[in-house]
C-alpha cells in the first residue's frame, strides 16, 4: 500500500499509458513521460529531488540576507554585497554598495561578470539553506550534473566557477575548510576552433544589413580587434589622433590591466568619423544610449549573425569575436610577428599572438609546400 503524497497545486495527468506532472499555476513541468502505476507515480513524487522541485518556489521567496553566514544563501548574501537579493533596477544604482560590509571586491568586479555570478547563485537559490560545511564535491557533480540538463553545459560550468570563486573566501575566512569546486572537470567541451576567421565574402554582407548598433560593434572588433567587453566600455576620448596611424584607441583594458595602444584600420577611421555622438561611448544601441552590458550587446550581435546563418547569407561558426581573429589574422598575413600580434590586440602574451593566427600559420606551411612541390615539376 503506497500512502500518496499531499501536494497542492498539481495538474496530474495519464497520456498514452505516461505520467506527466505540472504545476497548475505556471505550467512548470514537474514529470513528463513517466511509465508505470500510479502507485509507482506516488513513489517518484515523494523522492526528494521531486520535493526539492516542488518546494522552489516557495524557497525562493526566502531572502539571502535573513539566512545565517555560514549557508550557503547567507555567504552569498555577504560575497554579493546584497546584490543577491536586489531586483535589476536596484543593481544599477551605483551608491547601493555605500556602507557594504559584504566582500570589498564585489562592486569592482565587471557588470558583466556580476550578472554571470547572479544569475549563477539565482539558479542556486532552493540550495541556499544548506550549511557551508556541509557542501561536499559529490554534491557539486550532482548539482551540476542536473543543472546542465535542465539549463545548458556552459550554464553548470558558470556555476561552479562562480562557487568556486565564493568559496575561495569563504575558506580565507574560516566558514569552509576547503573548496570543493577545485579539481572538478567541465561539463563543457569547449571547441578549440570556435570564433574563426571569417570569410572574405562574409563581413560586407553582415555589415551591409546590420542595424548602426551591431554595425559600430563589428567594425570595431573587425578593424580595431577590440574584445567585447572593451568595445561596450570604449568612450570617444580613449580615441585619439596619433601622427603614424592618424588614430588609435589608447585605454587600459580590463583583460590584462596594462595601457594599450590599438591603432584604427584606415576603414574604422572613415567609419567612426561619420557617427554621431549621442554618448561618451562609441558603440551605443540605435536608440543613442551605451550598452546595459558586454552580454546584451553579444546577445544581439549573435542573433542577428544568426539569423544572417539561417537565410544562407553567412556561413555558420561567425561570432563577433570571429572578427577579432580575422584582425589578428590580416596583421600576421601583412608580416607581422606573433608579439606583434599579441600587443595589437592588447593582449600580454605572445602565446595570444600564436593562438590567434594559428591557421595562417599552417596555412603558410602548406602553401611553402605546394611551392615546392610546383617548383619540382
Amino acid at each position: 500500500m503506497v500512502a500518496r503524497v499531499k501536494l497542492q497545486g498539481l495538474n496530474i495527468y495519464q497520456s498514452r499509458g505516461k505520467w506527466y506532472v505540472y504545476r497548475r499555476a505556471t505550467g512548470e513541468a514537474l514529470i513528463k513521460g513517466f511509465e508505470g502505476e500510479r502507485a509507482d507515480l506516488d513513489r517518484e513524487m515523494a523522492k526528494p529531488d521531486f520535493i526539492a522541485a516542488y518546494n522552489r518556489p516557495r524557497k525562493s521567496l526566502e531572502a539571502a540576507s535573513n539566512m545565517p553566514i555560514e549557508t550557503l544563501g547567507g555567504f552569498v548574501n555577504w560575497f554579493t554585497n546584497g546584490d543577491i537579493d536586489r531586483n535589476k533596477e536596484q543593481r544599477q544604482d551605483p551608491n547601493r554598495f555605500e556602507g557594504s560590509e559584504g566582500y570589498p571586491k564585489w562592486p569592482k568586479l565587471a557588470t558583466a561578470t556580476r550578472q554571470d555570478y547572479i544569475e549563477a547563485f539565482e539558479w542556486l537559490r532552493p540550495e541556499f539553506d544548506i550549511n557551508l560545511t556541509d557542501i561536499s564535491q559529490p554534491d557539486l557533480y550532482s548539482l551540476r550534473d542536473t543543472c546542465a540538463n535542465k539549463k545548458w553545459p556552459r550554464f553548470a560550468d558558470q556555476m561552479i566557477s562562480a562557487l568556486s570563486s565564493m568559496f575561495r573566501q569563504a575558506v580565507r575566512r574560516g566558514k569552509m575548510t576547503i573548496n570543493p569546486c577545485l579539481g572538478m572537470d567541465k561539463a563543457h567541451e569547449a571547441d578549440p576552433n570556435a570564433n574563426r576567421e571569417w570569410f572574405p565574402e562574409e563581413f560586407p554582407v553582415a555589415l551591409e544589413r546590420a542595424p548602426m548598433e551591431i554595425k559600430t560593434a563589428l567594425m570595431l572588433a573587425r578593424y580595431a580587434g577590440l574584445r567585447g567587453q572593451t568595445i561596450v566600455v570604449a568612450g570617444w576620448k580613449q580615441y585619439r589622433t596619433h601622427p603614424l596611424t592618424g588614430m588609435a584607441m589608447q585605454l587600459v583594458t580590463r583583460k590584462n590591466n596594462e595601457p594599450n595602444f590599438l591603432p584604427a584600420m584606415p576603414e574604422l577611421q572613415d567609419f567612426v568619423g561619420a557617427l554621431t555622438r549621442s554618448s561618451t561611448m562609441i558603440a551605443v544601441r540605435d536608440d543613442g544610449t551605451p550598452w546595459e552590458s558586454e552580454k546584451e550587446m553579444q546577445t544581439r550581435v549573435s542573433h542577428y549573425l544568426r539569423d544572417l546563418e539561417r537565410d544562407g547569407l553567412i556561413g555558420a561558426g561567425t561570432t563577433l569575436h570571429g572578427l577579432r581573429v580575422s584582425y589578428a589574422a590580416w596583421w600576421k598575413r601583412n608580416g607581422a610577428t606573433d608579439a606583434e600580434v599579441a600587443d595589437l590586440l592588447g593582449d600580454k602574451s605572445q602565446r595570444m599572438g600564436t593562438h590567434y593566427t594559428r591557421h595562417v600559420t599552417r596555412e603558410d606551411n602548406v602553401i611553402r609546400a605546394f611551392k615546392r612541390v610546383k617548383d619540382a615539376t
